[in-house]
């Protein structure tokens, strides 16, 4: 995935510009933020679907659909930039409807974390959940680490980035078989309705405390700043802050190898030492310091930006934190609804804040003079809440006796 987000923009140039004229230079990414959206309003269709029937049919049948739809989608894609002399490149004016297709396919099969963080809960304890999270985030980091040095490489070799793609897709296939073969479907299974199908339903797990509650709203706030931010970066660093895209590709290798660390080490040092509220609040905290300090730079301040994204790493720590501690307020027959309804949330993010991203304010701020960095000045606002309500939590939860929990399964949180 790291490999491919990282030229998805490419592609959009490539089918946006094919045609010549004048067209703003935003239209790029104005077409990009479109396509996230459709991915995202389909993803959210199906979203509780895929949350249910793995509750009742095991995790692995519904992981391997959702890598299919990946390797359909990251394929397509690969296929609309200059041929490497194996298939030719797919016309522009035919790659710019059937990226939304392929895009809605992906969507349609599922997001693959539902599934992935269902089975993380089914093989943690009630203690290890947040831990467990954080280090299932730091794998997905290391993965970004190691997609944004092959897309290095191919930038030096002067490659066609259609070799990001197809390598994305040789991973997607890879762990269609790692999860054939490694993965054990241990959670009881639950029958269920095609009633519970509806996205709408799911969310009722949502409200089951008010310690889930607040979880909820943080994960739908981070998630819209974080698609905020990643759905524009690229085409932000090289229009507004003239990057270079060596250095672009450098910037995400840093925060990503400072992001593993803080996942792998720092966060279970901090939630030991601090607890974990605390450790939620910080990292919103850092969440907020790092958009507002990072919508300032500009293009003679830009390398500042290898200093400012310490905060972002650190905010890093929010998501799987929110999840890991959502995780342990259902039993485990119930982690495919949460984690479906949790995907509703996230979906429901990827659908808008791209939309409002880059279909208004970059396209509203974009000309001489105009402040450029309101995107990620909105992206620090959605952050000040969500500093408040994680350390709000402290009165709706309170440390975890492990000793009396039941390692088998997922137990609630104790209520104050």
């Amino acid at each position: 995935m790291g490999a491919a987000m990282n030229v998805w923009l490419e592609v959009c140039k490539v089918v946006v510009f094919a045609s010549g004229g004048q067209i703003p230079d935003s239209a790029a990414q104005t077409y990009y933020g479109r396509l996230l959206a459709a991915n995202a309003v389909c993803e959210l269709m199906t979203s509780q679907l895929v949350g249910v029937l793995s509750d009742k049919f095991g995790r692995k049948p519904i992981q391997v659909l959702a890598q299919l739809g990946q390797v359909i989608d990251y394929s397509i894609a690969g296929l609309c930039l200059p041929s490497l002399g194996v298939v030719r490149q797919i016309p522009a004016d035919v790659a710019e409807n059937l990226l939304f297709c392929s895009r809605g396919i992906a969507g349609f099969l599922g997001n693959y974390k539902v599934t992935l963080q269902s089975y993380t809960a089914d093989i943690s304890s009630a203690d290890e959940c947040p831990d467990n999270f954080a280090a299932l985030g730091g794998a997905m980091v290391a993965g970004m680490c190691a997609g944004s040095m092959l897309v290095a490489i191919v930038k030096t070799m002067e490659l066609s980035y259609r070799a990001c793609f197809f390598a994305s897709t040789a991973m997607n296939l890879s762990i269609v078989l790692i999860v054939l073969i490694g993965w054990k479907d241990i959670a009881p299974r639950k029958s269920f309705s095609f009633s519970e199908a509806n996205p709408v339903a799911g969310l009722q797990v949502l409200t089951i405390s008010r310690a889930m509650v607040i979880y909820s709203v943080l994960v739908f706030l981070s998630s819209f700043a974080l698609n905020m931010f990643v759905s524009t970066l690229d085409f932000y660093c090289g229009k507004f802050l003239k990057m270079d895209k060596r250095f672009f590709i450098g910037l995400g290798l840093f925060w990503a190898l400072q992001s593993l660390f803080i996942l792998a080490v720092v966060q279970p040092i901090l939630t030991r030492r601090i607890g974990e509220v605390l450790t939620l609040t910080l990292s919103f905290a850092s969440l907020s310091v790092f958009y507002t300090l990072f919508c300032l730079l500009t293009p003679s301040t830009w390398a500042l930006s290898y200093v400012v994204i310490i905060f972002f790493s650190f905010g890093s720590m929010c998501y799987p934190l929110a999840v890991g501690l959502a995780a342990r307020e259902v039993p485990p027959e119930q982690q495919g609804t949460l984690q479906g309804a949790i995907s509703i949330l996230e979906t429901t993010a990827k659908i808008f804040a791209p939309l409002l991203a880059s279909d208004v304010l970059i396209p509203r701020f974009e000309k001489e003079g105009d402040f450029h960095g309101m995107v990620y000045f909105v992206a620090a606002l959605l952050m000040v809440p969500g500093v408040h309500l994680s350390h709000q939590l402290k009165k709706y939860t309170c440390h975890l006796d492990t000793s009396q929990a039941n390692s088998s399964a997922q137990i609630a949180v104790e209520m104050q």
